[in-house]
């Protein structure tokens, strides 16, 4: 279970984080309640349905094996295959929450504007019957062939297994009996409405664990930690979770607490005695690591330089005493003295014969002019000159086929355009708007829920303590806050309009020959949140704090800086 949508660069990329754990928890669920469901159905069939596992004989008769129930049961199996294939590919693990930037003014300020339960489930049931009906009609349809070639005696044997321990069969009954199974267009029927009805009691049960797990975090109109014996102490151990999911809840809930409870916020603001700073300090610091995240995933930092290891002292050999002449220690690259015996003189001429081979200069241009020319006329007169064109044109594509990945998509080879632009190419395809919110939003998912709501609640408390921070201690944290979020926003608008590069897979993005589209595909709806929530931030501290900027020391280039990443006229303020 998880929050955020899925991030990384591509589908295929998304099996590195499933690991097999996970993936032999979801087939194997399924399965078993796939069984489960048939052993339920079979046993609440009527007898005309004949789902029985040994067929009704005469008394003198040896007992035969159902062929029915084992098809019905095969059909689930695979049925529940398919729906385990679905949950992870539509990721029926992540928790829908909608996020919205709260609009000044608005009524509803919430940052994730989520309807009633009844509603939800109404705008859902519709889609969720039609997909199980679909789901289970394509299942059905392709079980007839899947059966009769693949697992037809496979399924019979592990049936007669278990059948051998309740009744006696004879050994002509090891086998499947004829060809072809006794399959009908009325079995397929059979197998297309119960199909329907474990799919819609799957559907339908992680629709209502998601609405449910989704729900606001109040209770009876407070906040859920409310009722704990320490409430800050609650909060700030759900704002340091390691746990995604908690982690999420707990700033929706400090979202809520600054939006809609003074009470809580004051007493988060005069909860200064508290191991490991105050509430407030706790709470600035949960939520500028998630605000940080955002920077440090784009501008990754620097690994420091490598310590120089340690000297050692060398340690001193006692060598025996030498037995040989020492090396001579004259020059070794003065020419040798000339030959004076024969001998000498048939050696040295075969020495440097010998080196003249190894020594022989690199062509020369004309040389290699010559050679390029010779070539030319000999393929001329070898090949036709369309041959000759279109080996060379051959050439030219072989190289866009094996076109390096920092090409752009629009040079790369149509035959590898087109098959990226297939079903088959959908699963390597590395698209603009995945590869960044993995940047942006953190991965395998998006961490898009906390980081709103840190904005957000960063920005109420601090307006709030103007009024409600007895102490005073709050306005110094002002000039960090808003230095992060200026740094925050025009990194991140820079970064996501312009700094990172397209990747080669991405064909449908936009050519560079229209600039317009391809700036409104660099336009991630994710990504924009955040960026729009950041300047309406900075916009509210402008507003709130104009008249002490001087005295809680935002003056000078910061203020400017941050006057320009809110977009607020100088004048205005």
């Amino acid at each position: 279970m998880h929050i955020g949508s899925r991030t990384t660069a591509s589908p295929i990329a998304t099996f590195k984080f499933l690991v097999p754990l996970h993936i032999i928890q979801t087939f194997g669920w399924y399965i078993f309640s796939a069984w489960w469901f048939s052993e339920i159905y079979k046993w609440s069939s009527p007898v005309s349905a004949h789902m029985e596992w040994v067929k009704r004989v005469k008394p003198h008769e040896r007992a035969n094996l159902n062929e029915r129930p084992i098809y019905v049961y095969t059909c689930h199996l695979l049925l529940a295959i398919a729906q385990s294939v679905a949950h992870l590919y539509y990721d029926y693990d992540r928790v829908p929450i909608p996020v919205a930037k709260p609009t000044p003014g608005a009524t509803d300020q919430r940052t994730h504007p989520i309807n009633s339960v009844s509603k939800r489930i109404q705008a859902a049931l519709p889609k969720l019957m039609r997909d199980g009906l679909v789901r289970s009609t394509s299942v059905a349809l392709f079980c007839p062939v899947a059966y009769t070639f693949f697992l037809r005696r496979p399924a019979w044997s592990y049936t007669m297994y278990f059948a051998k321990l309740f009744w006696d069969f004879p050994r002509s009954a090891a086998d499947p009996p004829g060809l072809i199974p006794p399959i009908n267009p009325l079995l397929i029927a059979r197998t297309v409405v119960s199909g329907g009805f474990l799919v819609l009691c799957w559907q339908t049960t992680n629709l209502f664990f998601s609405i449910f797990i989704s729900k606001e975090p109040l209770k009876r109109g407070q906040p859920l930690t409310a009722e704990a014996k320490d409430p800050n102490g609650s909060l700030l151990n759900g704002l340091k979770a390691k746990k995604e999911t908690v982690r999420a809840f707990a700033f929706w809930e400090l979202c809520f607490i600054s939006q809609q409870f003074p009470d809580r916020r004051k007493a988060i603001f005069n909860d200064i005695d508290r191991e490991g700073g105050s509430a407030w300090s706790q709470v600035l610091q949960s939520s500028t690591e998630i605000i940080k995240g955002i920077s440090t995933r784009i501008n990754p930092p620097l690994a420091g330089p490598k310590p120089s290891p340690v000297e050692k002292a060398q340690p001193v050999l006692h060598t025996l005493p030498r037995l040989t002449d020492p090396p001579k220690e004259g020059n070794i690259f003065a020419a040798s003295p000339k030959p004076t015996s024969r001998q000498q003189k048939l050696s040295e001429a075969v020495s440097s014969a010998v080196k003249s081979y190894g020594n022989s200069p690199d062509w020369t241009p004309a040389a290699r002019a010559h050679a390029r020319d010779v070539f030319d006329r000999a393929s001329s007169a070898v090949l036709s000159p369309e041959r000759k064109r279109k080996l060379l044109a051959s050439s030219q594509e072989l190289k866009m086929l094996t076109a390096p990945s920092t090409s752009k998509p629009e040079n790369i080879h149509p035959l590898l355009a087109q098959l990226l632009r297939s079903p088959v190419g959908l699963f390597i395809r590395q698209t603009y708007a995945r590869r960044l919110s993995s940047v942006v939003l953190g991965t395998p998912h998006a961490n898009l829920c906390s980081t709103i709501d840190a904005i957000e609640s960063l920005t109420r408390l601090l307006v709030a303590s103007l009024q409600e921070d007895q102490y005073g201690k709050v306005q110094a944290d002002v000039p960090g806050v808003v230095r992060l979020f200026t740094e925050t926003v025009m990194t991140l608008e820079q970064y996501a309009h312009a700094g990172l590069s397209i990747h080669w897979t991405d064909v449908n993005f936009p050519p560079s020959s229209n600039p317009a589209a391809q700036a409104e595909a660099r336009r991630v709806p994710d990504v924009e949140l955040v960026i729009d929530t950041l300047r309406a931030s900075l916009a509210s501290l402008l507003s709130a704090f104009n008249l002490y900027l001087k005295d809680i020391g935002l003056v000078g280039k910061d203020l400017r800086l941050a006057r320009e990443a809110a977009g607020v006229i100088e004048e205005v303020m």
